[in-house]
């Protein structure tokens, strides 16, 4: 990992899109300028890379590439059965002892013994990533913008205009699907968006797609509808006017050739409201050949002379793309430091520095002027020393905190304790937001599903606009459903996956987890290897039945809405974990009125998709099952956590203000800040979004780089 200088222009905590977002429009200014400025991303994780060839790279050279380089490097879990269920809570999971584990499942509160005797849960069960990329190593690679009544809520301070706004969502989208530094470039060129018959100049990605057809190539002959804020425009199924759900593939034959989960979603949700469609996915797909190149398209992404990845429907977004599809940040890093692994080109940055498993602990002001910043690194697994970690401080003029929401709370909060940012504002860690998250399943749907196949997400729709008939006008009440396929190695679970999931959520872990899972799974297969002994001749048994098959006739779907922002995270004690987190209203974070909407929804989504003739099942959550025991089950779990260094207006109300400075609460006038010092993540975010935050975390934090550069 080389050595650490002891001071740097600039010090980014965390590589995620806050990051990403921030770091690369420095590193480039930085390069403008005359002398030489430098900036350490400190990354608590390590890079992941997929172990099997490509269209890009046949050879796996990119493993060997960053080992060359003197980094730590993990690969995805590549087995599709139960042995990858095993190989994720085992090599995968961060814990303690396996700190470069790329999921951290946190659970407020406190674990009791092994998580069996004695605990108490905060409410919520938040899974976050740890790794070069941050959260785009396990997000579901969806791009979508929240309505604009969303940033009408006063405790939102921006300034900026409906244009700027606009402006700022258009450079995000870029900088996801092609490049943070395409889209500077594109942006100096004045073409945002994008509009070429080629790749833009700098691409790390070919652009953004809507993944719908069951193979690349295939024509998903759908309805764009113009969206105002969309130069993509929404991509919807084409269903006959007037023909009932359960004919609509009769009377439109050339839908059979869409992914079964996202034409049946689809079918379903156009049913309920009209704001529907396909989501834009940070995912690499191959244009239909006779497609033109143009705003709702990307441009021609089948080149001869430089090969793209692309998505090959295997169902694995949030557990690693082994076609290295998807866009996760490791790779615009990786060539930002490094280059491209086949020799084609160098690094674009040689004053920019990624450090893997450099855990921060805390912050601390110079008398000076300027930032020490104490960190743990991490010895890498490969290394003798495993586990084990030295204290290491590095100074700097510039600090970025982007470790994410949970993180980022976590080292402000410790650095306030410790006195080192003594005079940040008393509200560091309130404004918590689960965003409304919710995951449901409904078994069997009267059509199959097929739930492995495809991207894990094809399809959204809106509820609660304000202006959509069929669903009302309660804009409080705005939600977003979306659907949801589980990776293979999952469903290889299906079946014993809802007790499994209130074992994960009783606290049980690592090593306890795997043992439950393991002895679960070995009797369910006993029994059926049994009764296939004697009738497996007449009737094919369980046993012999596929993944996919598995989950043919289940239906997952997630949801995000307009929850309240009320949550306060404070530092655990003795006996706790990191980080506590309670609602400021005394209410469970459950008892949102937006779940209560969600399910309402969600009823009306499971009449349109079970069998004729059931009128009881219903979409389940299996996280919100009371179980009897010391230990309470009943929890929110969390894919978008949001806030807790919320901005506004002074630092009475936020902790930072628009442009991400963190107030100092004893000064006033025109710049009451600690001197460049910044947040940059989902932690800025003062209410829910109710959709996948990482395009709007990615605007706020490029319109926060810009500031930054400004000031510079």
């Amino acid at each position: 990992m080389g050595n650490l200088a002891a001071h740097y222009n600039a010090v980014v905590i965390g590589t995620g899109f806050g990051g990403t977002m921030t770091a690369i429009p420095l590193a480039r200014k930085f390069k403008e300028r005359a002398k030489r400025e430098t900036i350490l991303m400190l990354e608590r994780g390590t890079w992941w890379t997929t172990p099997v060839g490509t269209v890009a790279d046949k050879e796996v050279k990119t493993h060997d590439f960053l080992v060359e380089k003197g980094q730590p490097v993990q690969y995805w879990s590549s087995q599709n059965r139960f042995s990858g269920f095993i190989d994720i809570f085992t090599r995968c999971l961060r814990r303690k002892k396996n700190e470069d584990g790329l999921y951290d499942l946190m659970r407020p509160g406190k674990p009791g013994f092994l998580g069996l005797f004695g605990g108490q849960s905060d409410g919520v069960s938040v899974i976050r990533a740890s790794g070069v990329g941050g959260g785009s190593l396990v997000y579901s690679n969806i791009t979508i913008r929240p309505p604009d009544m969303i940033f009408d809520d006063p405790r939102w301070p921006l300034t900026w205009t409906s244009q700027e706004r606009n402006d700022y969502y258009d450079l995000a989208r870029h900088a996801i699907g092609f490049g943070v530094l395409s889209a500077l470039l594109a942006r100096d060129a004045r073409n945002i968006p994008y509009k070429g018959t080629g790749l833009p100049p700098s691409t790390i990605n070919p652009g953004l797609s809507n993944i719908l057809a069951r193979t690349a190539r295939l024509d998903p002959h759908w309805d764009i509808v113009p969206e105002p804020t969309n130069s993509r425009g929404v991509k919807r199924i084409h269903l006959a006017p007037g023909t009932p759900a359960d004919q609509q593939l009769q009377a439109v034959p050339r839908n059979r050739y869409w992914i079964d989960r996202a034409r049946v979603f689809q079918t379903a949700i156009s049913e309920l409201t009209n704001d529907f469609g396909a989501v834009d996915l940070a995912i690499s797909d191959l244009t239909p050949e006779d497609t033109p190149s143009g705003p709702t398209q990307p441009p021609a992404n089948y080149p001869t002379d430089a090969p793209k990845n692309y998505c090959e429907r295997q169902g694995r977004c949030n557990v690693g793309c082994l076609p290295g599809a998807r866009y996760t940040l490791n790779k615009q890093l990786m060539q930002a430091v490094f280059g491209k692994p086949d020799g084609t080109a160098g690094p674009d940055f040689d004053n920019l520095t990624i450090q893997p498993l450099a855990e921060v602990d805390f912050i601390r002001a110079l008398a000076g002027g300027g930032y020490e910043i104490e960190f743990d690194q991490w010895e890498p697994q490969e290394s003798p020393k495993a586990g084990q970690k030295t204290r290491l401080k590095v100074t700097a003029d510039i600090v970025i905190v982007a470790a994410g929401c949970l993180g980022t709370n976590e080292i402000m909060l410790r650095s306030k304790q410790k006195e080192t940012l003594p005079n940040l504002s008393d509200k560091v860690g309130f404004g918590f937001s689960t965003n409304g998250d919710y995951i449901a399943f409904i078994e069997p749907t009267k059509e199959r599903v097929t739930l492995i196949r495809g991207p894990v997400t094809t399809s959204f729709g809106h509820f609660n606009t304000g202006s959509d008939e069929k669903t009302g006008m309660n804009s409080a009440m705005f939600h977003t459903l979306e659907d949801q396929g589980i990776p293979p190695a999952l469903a290889s679970i299906v079946g014993q996956g809802v007790p499994l999931i209130r074992s994960l959520g009783k606290g049980r872990s690592g090593r306890l987890f795997i043992l439950h899972a393991i002895i679960r799974w070995g009797w369910m297969r006993l029994l059926q290897s049994v009764k296939a002994f004697f009738t497996n001749y007449r009737e094919r048994g369980d046993i012999f039945q596929s993944e996919e098959e598995i989950a043919a006739k289940m239906m997952c779907v997630v949801g995000m809405g307009r929850e309240a922002s009320v949550g306060q995270f404070r530092l655990g004690g003795p006996g706790e974990t990191p980080l506590r987190v309670r609602r400021i209203d005394d209410k469970e974070f459950y008892e949102d009125p937006i779940y209560e909407e969600i399910r309402k929804s969600l009823k009306g989504l499971a009449k349109e998709l079970r069998q004729p003739g059931d009128t009881t099942k219903e979409f389940i959550n299996p996280f919100l099952t009371n179980t009897s025991g010391a230990f309470d089950a009943t929890s929110i779990a969390v894919a978008h956590p949001l806030g807790g260094c919320a901005m506004g207006g002074d630092s009475a109300v936020g902790v930072v203000d628009e442009h991400g400075r963190v107030f100092d609460k004893t000064k006033s006038g025109a710049s009451p800040f600690y001197e460049k010092l910044y947040v940059a993540d989902a932690a800025v975010i003062p209410t829910a979004l109710g959709v996948n935050p990482s395009l709007t975390i990615s605007a706020l934090c490029l319109r926060i780089a810009d500031k930054i550069i400004e000031e510079l």
